[in-house]
């Protein structure tokens, strides 16, 4: 569901900056005393893979492999042909990846991945987006729904027109593979960043946590900053990604009972936890439920949470309430229990 628009990184990640003398010594026990790092495009953003002790082409490869299978709007990916087609006989990871979104629909109903023929109808993020009649909204409702998904093994049916969408969750699943490649490799410490989803893996060299920061959506800058150990990151909001019409602006994120961009009264959710397909999916049901839905949200002690609403208020699980810094003022955080 998240577009197909080049935008700037949602989220930001960078290692702290040391003089040359004090890296030998917080470096001291690494096989490598420095990163290297490769970018590359793929999954419709910017893919920047800073690694130690391990090559970050390879990273960047799976991802670049990854992105051609899953990408809707390539017609020859595996994704594009079994829209086309109805069925197909899929990989290994693209089937590994519907399973799993599945899964987490069938828990989390707000995100389905079969929305395809609804946000090809608005084609928000695309050259030529407009607002689609009544009808054609109600006919592409009508395809729409995880129970129209059947998987056996490998081989994928589509029932009554059903068309996949991964863009809530592809950049998650690359992550999730990326951090297997990297415990392959035994590297020491990665930075995976893929504009709206990151994965921070491992310990850095200075000994110190991470520092993530998160996108003001109100304006330029950060509206706050928050540490973390090895984890996966994903903002999701529909303050980058739209178009207006007639005066009335239209995000890239989708109602799936309505069949038109979600109307929420939150602006922007951050979910960290250690699985990247979850961080990815759960952030984009998160903010589609609002905050009438967050304390189901927070239950669930395997995620936390950052969710600023319209007022201005910024919901955070308990876990972080002594890690964040905010960067902006007029904002009062909220803990939720």
């Amino acid at each position: 569901m998240k577009g197909r628009k080049t935008v700037p990184l949602i989220i930001s990640l960078a290692l702290l900056v040391f003089a040359a003398g004090a890296l030998v010594m917080f470096l001291k026990g690494y096989k490598n005393t420095e990163a290297e790092e490769k970018t590359i495009f793929a999954m419709d953003t910017s893919c920047t893979a800073k690694v130690w002790g391990a090559d970050p082409k390879i990273i960047c490869d799976e991802i670049t492999s990854l992105s051609d299978k899953l990408d809707c709007h390539n017609e020859q990916s595996e994704i594009s042909k079994l829209n086309f087609n109805g069925s197909a006989e899929l990989s290994d990871e693209t089937a590994d990846l519907i399973r799993q979104s599945k899964k987490l629909t069938e828990k989390y109903p707000e995100t389905d991945i079969s929305i395809g023929a609804v946000t090809k109808l608005w084609n928000v993020t695309g050259n030529s987006p407009s607002v689609p009649s009544e009808d054609a909204i109600n006919i592409a409702l009508q395809t729409c729904g995880i129970e129209k998904i059947k998987l056996s093994g490998n081989s994928c049916t589509l029932e009554s027109g059903a068309q996949l969408d991964l863009g809530a969750v592809a950049k998650g699943y690359a992550l999730d593979k990326a951090k297997q490649t990297l415990e392959e490799k035994e590297a020491e410490c990665a930075v995976i960043s893929m504009g709206s989803s990151s994965l921070l893996y491992g310990k850095k060299p200075d000994g110190e946590d991470f520092s993530v920061a998160v996108k003001d959506p109100d304006g330029d800058g950060n509206l706050l900053k928050f540490t973390t150990q090895e984890c996966f990151v994903s903002t999701s909001g529909g303050y980058e990604r739209f178009f207006e019409s007639d005066g009335k602006k239209y995000i890239h994120i989708f109602d799936k009972t309505t069949g038109r961009p979600v109307e929420t009264d939150l602006v922007s959710v951050t979910v960290i936890c250690s699985g990247g397909l979850k961080s990815d999916q759960l952030s984009t049901s998160i903010f589609i439920g609002g905050t009438k839905k967050l304390t189901q949200y927070f239950s669930d002690k395997n995620i936390k949470i950052i969710a600023v609403d319209t007022q201005g208020n910024i919901h955070i699980s308990k876990e972080l309430e002594n890690k964040i810094t905010l960067e902006k003022s007029g904002h009062t955080i909220i803990v939720e229990k």
